[in-house]
This record gives C-alpha cells, sequence and structure tokens, in this order.
C-alpha cells in the first residue's frame, strides 16, 4: 500500500470553520476519490492553529497513485480542496506532497 500526504498551509484557521468546512468538502471529495481506481482511503486532518493541514489518501499501489496524479484526478481533487480551503498567502502556500511505502520507503512526488 503506498500513502501519500499532502500538505499546506490554508487561510482557514477557526476550528468551528474548518469542521464545517471539512463536512462540505467531504460530501465531495470522498465519492469522486472513490471512483478512482486503486484508491483505499481518505483523512483530512488539522495540523495545530495556524492553518497547516494534511490530507492523507492510501492507495493499493505506486501505479495507482501515479495514474491519479498524473492523469488529472488529483488536480480536480486540489482544486475541490482550495475551494474549500484557500491556500495562505505567499510565501506560506507551498504544497508538498510526500508518498511511502507501508515499509518505509519514502519517494517525493508532486502533485
Amino acid at each position: 500500500m503506498i500513502i501519500s500526504t499532502l500538505r499546506r498551509k490554508t487561510t482557514v484557521t477557526e476550528a468551528a470553520e474548518w469542521e464545517q468546512r471539512s463536512a462540505a468538502l467531504l460530501g465531495r471529495l470522498r465519492p469522486f476519490l472513490e471512483r478512482q481506481a486503486g484508491f483505499v482511503s481518505h483523512e483530512l486532518r488539522r495540523e495545530g492553529e495556524g492553518g497547516a493541514m494534511a490530507e492523507v489518501t492510501r492507495w493499493r499501489g505506486a501505479d495507482e497513485l501515479r495514474a491519479y496524479l498524473r492523469n488529472g484526478a488529483a488536480a480536480t481533487a486540489a482544486t475541490m480542496l482550495d475551494a474549500a480551503f484557500p491556500t495562505a498567502p505567499y510565501p506560506n502556500g507551498t504544497w508538498v506532497r510526500e508518498n511511502h511505502e507501508e515499509s518505509g520507503v519514502r519517494s517525493p512526488e508532486s502533485g
């Protein structure tokens, strides 16, 4: 199994607003992800109080993750994510994706 973690900062910092936006996003995003070949699971979490967040997806294998990243589905998911949680302004708006096998072997990939 491959675990893909996308970390970024958003302008949303209030816990109540986070919960409201998260629920609305997941209602749209999860069905989309479930239609992707090799998709296993999805987790969206707030990391601290300053707008940091992580989106964790799990995939059956590297080929399925690669197809998700390169064939447009990841861009669609990112558009949904950014609409719900706007990216923080420069220099805090960097999106970083890290992929690794459950065994712990890491491989960075942009997406």
